[in-house]
């Protein structure tokens, strides 16, 4: 439960900078790009570090190539993924719920 997720584009120790368009998951690790540019190209590497057993761990990068011919890009419809697992919180603390919608 201790885990933090953050990700790289193309060398450490370049840091994804987190906006409304882009979102790091604390609960799978995943990131998310809405509405993908030009300027995201490159070869992303998630870093996940676990403070108390002080290990951190890098992936293999993954590249991003952004598609300006539609044709060649999918196009996914609007749809909203609902697979909500059971959550419990004791009183008195924080809880964090994620959804997410794809689509366009």
């Amino acid at each position: 439960d201790d885990l933090s997720y953050r990700w790289l584009l193309n060398e450490f120790p370049v840091f994804i900078t987190l906006d409304k368009r882009r979102f790091v998951s604390q609960t799978n690790g995943n990131l998310y790009i809405a509405n993908v540019e030009a300027s995201d190209k490159g070869n992303y590497s998630c870093f996940v570090s676990s403070p108390s057993i002080t290990k951190s761990v890098f992936s293999k990068f993954i590249p991003l190539i952004p598609q300006s011919d539609r044709k060649c890009a999918k196009v996914y419809p609007a749809d909203i993924k609902v697979k909500f697992k059971d959550t419990y919180a004791l009183l008195g603390q924080n809880v964090t719920l994620e959804c997410f919608a794809l689509g366009k």
